[in-house]
């Protein structure tokens, strides 16, 4: 015989029940993941050569980014994304396609025509490949892309445009589709402009889904902010009259990256769909080295505590700032440490969230991410690969392997001779300086096996140059003639 209770208002069970309730009501406001709705707005901000450490909320103490630190304080910043490249291109391919760039021999940045087939790379994205922006928008998205390309084109007049991606509405500069540039635009404003420009579209379609790459060219080099901008850093004009510090430079190029985001999420705020929207912020690869004869006024990037830089499969080449905002539906403040997150994953994760199933015969190398972004930290399925065939920049600290993967907790690199081999603990020696190879053979034998055996799968290898992975030094005595 079931007894049945009946609470009446004023009874204790009646008063306790709501207690429970209002707890609850509480709890799942604070942790803010709430579901992700029917077809939010997506916008994926993307800077250029921006570090790991060089944002307020990832440590730097010197550059002021109050908006993206906004951005960090009511979203979820991520500790572990890392993008598919350290270098431009294959990064951005990695992101659109959801596989590893060097699948589509996408090996390095595009150059020439000449270097590229030296290289063994295609010079365009082929136009046939399954992009994230062709998948939302057979999903009723409108898609737009403002800034940066470097998929294909201006050097290859034949690269497709960017409208023939999935692409409604483009003004981007790197390609043959249509500029992002007024007559009369100098570099300073170039991050006014692709965010008045993505504001623009959002604006026109308010009223429907959308999904918008809005890819900033700032801080890649050469930066030339001006004399407002600098003058936001007057403690760090440098003493040598008529020069200004390289840290005066970048940080006033940075601050003004912010100051143009703050304009956009401003923005979201005013037309009202500011908890429709989620927003993603990350860099394509690591920030310049000093070194580089167009680099070496912006090579006062910050890679935090990470051993790299841009073209380096070492951590600071690779490992960039990634947070995700979205009111109402994500964890405010929330810093994720454990979730192993990929550039490679956003397709998968992008379609999730906007409710589109994808067909297994896409073969991605990504993974569904959407739950990390509620709050709820996962694991990753399968290890990451990267690889990287030329010749890393700058010091010799910074010069990596040219192979890399991570499985967890643990980081393999090595060239595929089987010579520099490098075994790191990313959790316990982020900055990998402390190999472990020597004292974990079993681990290395598996990780390298599968590294090796994915290599092999690559395209393209009989154009790997000499000096791929080369740590060579030209030590007195022991010069090459």
């Amino acid at each position: 015989m079931k007894l049945k209770m009946q609470m009446l208002p004023g009874t204790k069970a009646f008063n306790l029940l709501w207690v429970l309730l209002a707890c609850l009501l509480t709890s799942s406001a604070k942790a803010g993941t709430k579901g992700f709705g029917e077809k939010p707005n997506i916008i994926f901000i993307y800077c250029d050569d921006l570090g790991f450490g060089d944002l307020g909320c990832y440590g730097n103490n010197v550059i002021r980014t109050p908006n993206i630190d906004r951005m960090a304080s009511e979203g979820i910043i991520f500790t572990n994304f890392t993008v598919a490249s350290p270098v431009c291109s294959p990064s951005r391919v990695g992101m659109m396609t959801g596989k590893y760039p060097s699948r589509l021999r996408f090996h390095g940045h595009l150059a020439s025509l000449e270097a590229n087939r030296k290289r063994g790379m295609t010079n365009y994205l082929d136009v046939n490949t399954t992009t994230v922006t062709k998948l939302l928008k057979s999903h009723g998205y409108v898609t737009g892309h403002f800034g940066k390309w470097h998929m294909g084109g201006p050097q290859d007049k034949n690269a497709p445009v960017p409208e023939a991606y999935g692409i409604d509405v483009s003004a981007t500069v790197l390609s043959n589709g249509p500029p992002f540039k007024e007559p009369g635009d100098k570099r300073a404003n170039s991050s006014f402009r692709i965010i008045q420009r993505t504001i623009d579209f959002i604006e026109s379609n308010v009223d429907k889904p959308f999904f918008v790459n809005c890819w900033l060219i700032d801080p890649h080099a050469v930066l030339v902010p001006s004399k407002e901008q600098l003058d936001e850093y007057p403690e760090l004009q440098s003493r040598a009259k008529g020069f200004t510090s390289t840290t005066q430079v970048y940080s006033a190029v940075v601050t003004d990256v912010d100051k143009q985001i703050g304009r956009l999420l401003d923005k979201l705020k005013e037309l009202g769909i500011s908890e429709n929207t989620l927003v993603v912020f990350s860099s394509d690869n690591g920030p310049s080295p000093i070194w580089g004869v167009s680099t070496s006024h912006s090579g006062a990037g910050s890679v935090g505590p990470l051993r790299g830089c841009k073209a380096s499969l070492y951590e600071g080449g690779i490992r960039m700032p990634f947070i995700v905002y979205w009111p109402g539906h994500v964890p405010e403040g929330k810093v994720d440490d454990s979730t192993i997150i990929s550039g490679v994953d956003l397709l998968p994760t992008f379609c999730s969230i906007a409710g589109l199933k994808l067909n297994k015969e896409l073969e991605l190398d990504g993974q569904d991410m959407s739950e990390a972004f509620k709050g709820i930290p996962i694991k990753r399925t399968s290890p990451l690969m990267w690889e990287y065939r030329y010749s890393p920049w700058g010091r010799h600290i910074q010069k990596s392997p040219m192979l890399a993967m991570r499985e967890g907790n643990w980081k393999l690199l090595m060239n595929p001779d089987g010579s520099r081999i490098e075994l790191y603990n990313l959790k316990v020696n982020p900055c990998e300086v402390d190999n472990l190879a020597s004292e974990y053979p079993e681990i290395v034998k598996k990780m390298s096996r599968e590294l090796l055996k994915w290599h092999m799968s690559l395209p393209d290898k009989k154009f790997i140059p000499e000096n791929a992975g080369s740590f060579y030094y030209p030590w007195p005595g022991k010069i090459k003639h």
